[in-house]
């Protein structure tokens, strides 16, 4: 009988290649500049309106703008060599790139899943947080963040809803970390309690409350109205 040779299949390699996610590593190379735009000098932009209740506000460094709403009422004391911007180009501008670093923000991927939206006494590093339940609280006492060392470490939290601080409650910085580096993507409104210490740059798709007496070190950025209840301090990162 002759030889019949066996007939084999080509062979066929498959590489499959294997993206890891690594939470801590997703905001490793970041452009905090990038991601604020022509928003850098504007410690405040909303949609709508601003509102100060009268009370002495100080907005120590920044430039305060509206667009496409003209609305800004009662601010006292503005920083040296910053304006009110009332839907001026500049307004116009920032409102433009505040929606696109929104947008960034909210789809930044490979996040930490947070087990509790309270970060009440919490202790985190740099990376992406979120919450299953889609909103954050910070209920008493202090929030950490610890940079590591790494000055240009960057945090952004991002919230489907809410984002509420209690009354004299604190976010503190450990080892390096800056005011600039924390993003804030709030889904719906952010309220910051009375007498309460803020850090971190707030992008909220609707409002932003700021209690009385409450002192932010960042910027408030919201696609409608951002109101004061007074003696209030806004410190712009960086500028002062």
């Amino acid at each position: 009988m002759p030889f019949v040779p066996l007939l084999r299949a080509p062979l066929i390699i498959v590489v499959i290649t294997i993206i890891m996610c690594i939470p801590n590593a997703a905001t490793r190379h970041m452009n905090g500049a990038a991601i604020i735009g022509r928003c850098a000098h504007f410690s405040i932009q909303a949609g709508t309106a601003i509102t100060f209740d009268g009370v002495e506000t100080n907005v120590a460094c920044g430039s305060v703008g509206v667009a496409p709403g003209t609305s800004i009422t009662g601010i006292s004391v503005l920083g040296t060599n910053y304006t009110k911007e009332a839907n001026t180009v500049f307004a116009i501008n920032c409102a433009a790139d505040e929606l696109i670093a929104y947008g960034y923000l909210k789809g930044v991927t490979c996040k930490n899943i947070l087990a509790n939206s309270d970060l009440s006494g919490v202790t985190l590093f740099p990376g992406v947080y979120f919450t299953g339940s889609g909103f954050l609280t910070l209920k008493a006492t202090t929030l950490y963040l610890d940079a590591r060392g790494n000055p240009n470490a960057i945090f952004i939290f991002q919230t489907a809803t809410t984002l509420i601080t209690s009354v004299n409650t604190n976010i503190v910085l450990l080892n390096g970390t800056r005011s600039k580096n924390i993003y804030w993507q709030v889904g719906s409104s952010a309220t910051l309690g009375a007498n309460s210490s803020f850090m971190g740059q707030i992008f909220a798709h609707m409002s932003i409350t700021v209690g009385v007496t409450a002192s932010v070190v960042g910027r408030l950025y919201a696609q409608a109205a951002v109101s004061f209840a007074g003696a209030n301090m806004i410190k712009l990162p960086g500028h002062c």
